[in-house]
């Protein structure tokens, strides 16, 4: 038997150092020593092998090689040559090394992956008289480098890759999926799960029943460890892997598993048994939309109904605590970025809920629904006879996507739009809820109980799934008057105006794609486009280029800065069958299926090109080119980076804007200018000074689902005097 004592480090979430190291204390390791990120250790090789086949908090486990002076890339070359790699790295092993961290004179993480490979390779070369095989992909020996200062810390990792990435997962697991591992193990490590079961503590998740989390589960109760069925592990290129000695651990980790499920077969259920109501929150859903506000509420309603000393657990749910009678027993915060949660832990079941009854949208009893505040009533009241007379109205008036509600009850202050599938979609329904920022004078947490209600109602009211709200947070970017996209993961779908099939994304960004406040205006820039020769400024996904296209344009320019919104419109124009071609790029022309640059439907060449749109509208003036129709609606305020210092203010600047853009214009041809700038005052002597003549047709062109905000926007017809 190896009698050395090795240095490991098991890494984990920040925020479960104490618990992993009470783990590793579990499985017989002793000197071991919480850190930020993981826990260090030192042993014989069998217990780093144990620790890789049993830890469930773990996400690595490595062998720490040596440090070596980094100051420059010639101080680290020369340490790391001098490190006895003959002894780490067994014979016939291919290698591979991944760097991290940087420091003054070592920028770039490749150059100093590259500089440690070559000096393991040159000592192994000098040693041994060969080289080892460098394999990326999949070595034998993965060997990581870490910069701190002038510093480096090289370690062999002992797990190939992370223990998190469970053998249930499969190969076609979500990307989320082994940091939804490490929050799930963590939640039943927290909640002392071994003991529990061991006790007789029955198990619920009321959010998914084949969760993450239940298979998390499942393995703690039957004693199933972890790595029992990896296939394969990073220590088989290490020197000192002692073969044997992991056959012991995997027969005894196969015993006691066997033992374990016997004993479960045989054990009686009891129904009064206790117990653990737990969850894990999606990784990627917001905190507040609609379906996170169900899972919540499940939650709640599973806990509520548990048998007397059951305990409570879940990550990731804010605001649960409101719900429940008690502070948490325990409250830990894990993980940094995309996979930081919070998990709560309760000992005591949730409070007594509001529930108002809701009208039941296909008839029968009314649905009982939890709320914070009993109001609520009056919202709900307020949209179901709304949602009424506009899905009549929509009908009658062939309209798919239009708005229900816009802080029809001021203390509930959000907008509420449906959108009726089209295309792969027909027959679907989906709501689209933007919370508004609530003034100072609101308390931040009213606001978030008020906007919950709203996403627990929405689906019941409307009959509409949960997961088809999505809902989104209005919310003032830092240094300027945009907003900030609150949104989460993008949910791509379609709807259809006028007969034309039109993408949708609900769920990434702010807006959706189709201003709907803009209807009236598309279909009148449609009936005017026959024949004529069409520009679109300012163009976002292109939806009045397809109005103008399916009216008979002669031909349609789009202009934006944005590429992402240049190939949206892109794919708008390619879904409705009409051709397109990329400005300069003749190799891009519809990138969904070929063709040419004349147009399959109506004859039209439709260009899209991508561009600053001032100044390409004062090289369109040096080129001298000429448009019947020009739409513009340009952004109330824009800092964007493509930009480069410049800003844009359609106040400020709209005099500038349509002065050029009159002078783009033929004889006889008019502009269509909007703008969502409520307070704008158009500056029409000085217009008229330079030849420009506006006529204000906003009252024409606010829709009949907008007409109880007439300020959404502001129109203009724009002529040459």
């Amino acid at each position: 038997m190896n009698e050395t004592v090795y240095e490991f480090f098991a890494t984990c979430l920040p925020g479960a150092e104490k618990l992993l190291a009470d783990e590793l204390h579990g499985l017989g390791v002793r000197k071991v020593r919480p850190l930020s990120g993981g826990a260090s250790f030192f042993g014989a090789p069998e217990d780093a092998l144990r620790a890789c086949l049993w830890s469930r908090l773990a996400g690595r486990v490595n062998l720490t090689v040596g440090r070596v002076v980094a100051r420059d890339a010639d101080a680290l070359y020369a340490g790391v040559r001098e490190l006895p790699w003959e002894a780490v790295i067994a014979e016939e092993a291919s290698i591979a090394v991944r760097a991290s961290g940087t420091n003054a004179e070592l920028r770039n993480t490749q150059f100093v992956a590259l500089k440690v490979k070559d000096a393991i390779c040159d000592r192994l070369a000098e040693v041994r008289g060969a080289r080892p095989d460098v394999s990326p992909q999949q070595p034998d020996a993965l060997f990581e480098v870490r910069l701190r200062e002038e510093k480096a810390t090289l370690s062999l990792d002992l797990s190939g890759r992370s223990l998190t990435r469970r053998a249930y997962l499969g190969d076609e697991a979500a990307e989320e999926a082994p940091a939804v591992v490490s929050q799930a193990a963590t939640l039943l490590a927290a909640v002392g799960a071994v003991e529990l079961f061991a006790e007789g503590t029955t198990f619920l998740d009321p959010v998914d029943d084949d969760s993450i989390l239940a298979r998390e589960e499942a393995e703690v109760r039957e004693d199933r460890a972890p790595g029992l069925l990896r296939e394969r592990w990073g220590f088989t290129g290490w020197t000192a892997f002692p073969e044997k000695a992991w056959d012991a651990l995997l027969d005894e980790a196969d015993e006691r598993c066997e033992a374990r499920m016997a004993l479960l077969a045989t054990a009686p259920v009891r129904p009064d048994a206790p117990r653990l109501v737990a969850s894990v929150a999606s990784a990627f859903r917001a905190d507040d939309d609609a379906e996170a506000v169900a899972a919540r509420a499940a939650c709640v309603a599973a806990s509520r109904e548990a048998p007397a000393g059951s305990r409570f657990a879940f990550a990731g749910f804010e605001g649960m605590a409101a719900k429940f009678k008690e502070e948490p027993a325990a409250r830990l915060k894990l993980g940094r970025g995309r996979s930081e949660t919070t998990i709560e832990v309760f000992d005591e079941p949730p409070r007594r809920p509001a529930v108002i009854a809701v009208a039941n949208p296909a008839g029968g009893a009314d649905i009982p629904v939890e709320v914070n505040d009993p109001a609520a009533v009056q919202f709900a009241s307020r949209l179901r006879k709304v949602a009424r007379e506009r899905r009549k109205w929509a009908a009658r008036e062939g309209v798919a996507c239009y708005r229900l509600y816009d802080a029809d009850v001021p203390e509930y202050a959000c907008a509420i739009d449906l959108y009726e599938g089209a295309a792969a979609a027909e027959g679907e329904l989906y709501a689209h809820v933007a919370e508004y920022a609530p003034p100072k004078s609101v308390d931040p947490g009213q606001a978030r109980a008020r906007f919950e209600d709203v996403l627990a109602l929405v689906p019941v009211v409307l009959g509409i799934p949960p997961e088809h709200v999505f809902s989104k947070s209005r919310l003032r970017a830092k240094g300027g008057g945009q907003y900030r996209d609150a949104g989460g993961r993008r949910f791509v779908t379609h709807t259809s105006e006028d007969g034309l099939i039109c993408e949708i994304d609900l769920g990434g960004y702010l807006d959706t794609g189709i201003f709907l406040d803009h209807r009236v205006t598309r279909e009148m820039v449609g009936k005017m486009a026959a024949g004529k020769r069409f520009l679109n400024l300012f163009a976002y996904t292109g939806v009045a280029t397809l109005h103008a296209a399916a009216g008979g344009a002669k031909e349609t320019t789009t202009v934006d800065l944005s590429q992402t919104y240049l190939d949206w419109a892109a794919r708008n124009l390619a879904s409705n069958g009409f051709a397109f071609e990329v400005a300069d790029k003749p190799n891009r022309r519809d990138r969904t299926g070929g063709g040419s640059s004349r147009g399959r439907r109506g004859g039209a060449a439709n260009k899209l090109v991508r561009a600053d749109v001032t100044r390409w509208i004062a090289e369109a003036r040096r080129r001298r080119d000429c448009y019947d129709l020009i739409f513009v609606d340009p952004p109330t305020f824009s800092n964007s980076k493509a930009m480069g210092r410049r800003t844009w203010d359609v106040q400020r600047d709209h005099v500038e804007l349509l002065i050029s853009v009159s002078r783009l214009l033929a004889d006889g041809g008019v502009a269509v200018f909007s703008c969502n700038l409520r307070t704008f005052k158009p500056a029409i002597e000085e217009l008229g000074r330079c030849g420009v003549e506006l006529e204000d047709i906003t009252a024409r062109t606010i829709p009949h689902d907008f007409e109880r905000n007439p300020r959404i926007h502001k129109c203009y017809l724009v002529r040459r005097k």
